[in-house]
């Protein structure tokens, strides 16, 4: 079951059984009535920092992965080391 938060209300629904939903920055919104989706659609800006969000566990930059704060076992940065280069530049 994925459950997520009508972003409106609060409630907590499952995707394949939630009563509507919507396209908001390419993105799904589910809602658990036709009234929150209409609440949504009338000022998406009011409920922007409710919207959950996929966001990838790390980010890649120049040979660092750099875990998301708070992710189980970061530790902080890890160095992975930059790709090594073959053949002439």
């Amino acid at each position: 079951m994925s459950q997520v938060k009508d972003p409106v209300c609060g409630m907590l629904i499952d995707r394949k059984t939630a009563a509507d939903s919507t396209s908001f920055e390419s993105q799904e919104v589910y809602f658990c009535s036709d009234q929150c989706r209409r609440d949504f659609e009338a000022d998406p800006g009011r409920y922007y920092d409710r919207l959950e969000r996929d966001e990838p566990p790390y980010t890649v930059t120049e040979g660092l992965a750099v875990p998301k704060f708070g992710s189980a076992g970061s530790g902080g940065l890890e160095y992975e080391g930059a790709p090594k280069r073959h053949g002439r530049r």
